[in-house]
């Protein structure tokens, strides 16, 4: 049994996970701006887009959506969108950059393993790119995804592979910091 508060409560994981993101979010805004950086916008978009489909007409939800600018590029692709993310604070950099250029697209607070205000069977898609690794209650997060989506409803998902989240032992962020700028990739060590 985990007790509650440890590192391994759900509850403890989520809140942690949703810190670190609200402490991230102005990088992680201006990194990917509204065209993501090379490495979504070259290798893992094109693909998720191709298997996505055609989505005029269709009520998208984007889990973890982060600045939002999937949501809104769907948005512009005819889609109705509500996106939500845990980070309040990546909610604030979606909506402003929402009111620079106005979709129609939706930002919620929201735990995708919580997704109590949203109605069963609401949505026609689900969307969760490079993201459900990242949730620390994925199966929660899978289960309310499901319930939320209509019969015959899709989850369309992309996520790391997993040679590079081998624990933090052997795989692990690196930040590092010159006078002018920050680089930050991804250490493999195994």
């Amino acid at each position: 049994m985990t007790r509650q508060g440890s590192p391994e409560d759900p509850e403890t994981r989520r809140r942690s996970d949703s810190e670190m993101w609200d402490r991230m979010a102005a990088w992680w805004d201006e990194k990917q701006g509204e065209d993501g950086d090379r490495w979504h916008r070259l290798l893992i978009e094109p693909s998720l887009e191709r298997v996505i489909g055609e989505v005029n007409g269709l009520h998208v939800l984007e889990v973890a959506c982060g600045n939002g600018r999937l949501a809104r590029r769907l948005a512009r692709r005819g889609a109705s969108v509500i996106a939500v993310d845990a980070s309040g604070a990546m909610i604030l950099h979606a909506r402003e950059r929402e009111a620079e250029t106005p979709t129609g697209t939706e930002y919620r607070v929201a735990d995708a393993a919580l997704l109590d205000a949203l109605a069963d069977g609401s949505f026609d898609l689900a969307v969760a790119g490079m993201a459900l690794m990242d949730i620390a209650d994925a199966e929660g997060a899978l289960r309310e995804v499901g319930r939320v989506l209509r019969v015959g409803g899709r989850l369309v998902a992309s996520m790391i592979h997993p040679c590079f989240d081998t624990g933090e032992e052997n795989s692990c962020w690196v930040a590092e910091r010159y006078p002018y700028e920050t680089r930050v990739f991804r250490k493999v060590g195994r």
